[in-house]
């Protein structure tokens, strides 16, 4: 004779599967932003502050890269990275010369990186600013 047992904490996971899970990382981190493309613009939504923030996007330039998590969000375009602190509410940018080109994009927590063939661009959600340092390129 076999006999099922299912704990209390068990039967009430499984009983409350019908509601939809709330935004929570894996790690139990909640995620406080979300981000949006949409013709022309960039959506930024900060849920600590409840607040959306919105950058223009000039004619002609495009979306290269995008991400979001935990309270970051950053965006690479053909023209400059765009980084958003859903912690702080706010946005801030670098340009890119037409010259840098990308290659590597990672938003993971509260940073958001990306390596150029000139620099290593760092964006953190506590400081809400792109930091930049120059590669060092053998034969320069």
């Amino acid at each position: 004779m076999t006999r099922s047992f299912v704990s209390p904490v068990l039967a009430l996971v499984l009983s409350l599967g019908g509601f939809a899970p709330s935004p929570v990382l894996a790690d139990g981190v909640p995620n406080n932003v979300a981000l949006h493309i949409i013709p022309r613009e960039v959506l930024f939504f900060s849920a600590t502050a409840g607040v959306w923030t919105s950058v223009r996007l000039d004619a002609g330039e495009r979306i290269l890269q995008r991400g979001a998590d935990t309270n970051v969000a950053a965006v690479i375009t053909n023209q400059r990275a765009i980084g958003f602190s859903a912690l702080l509410n706010l946005t801030h940018e670098i340009r890119l010369p037409d010259d840098e080109t990308l290659e590597t994009f990672k938003v993971e927590g509260n940073v958001a990186t990306a390596l150029t063939r000139r620099r290593a661009l760092g964006f953190s959600a506590a400081s809400g600013k792109w930091a930049d340092v120059e590669r060092f390129q053998p034969g320069r």
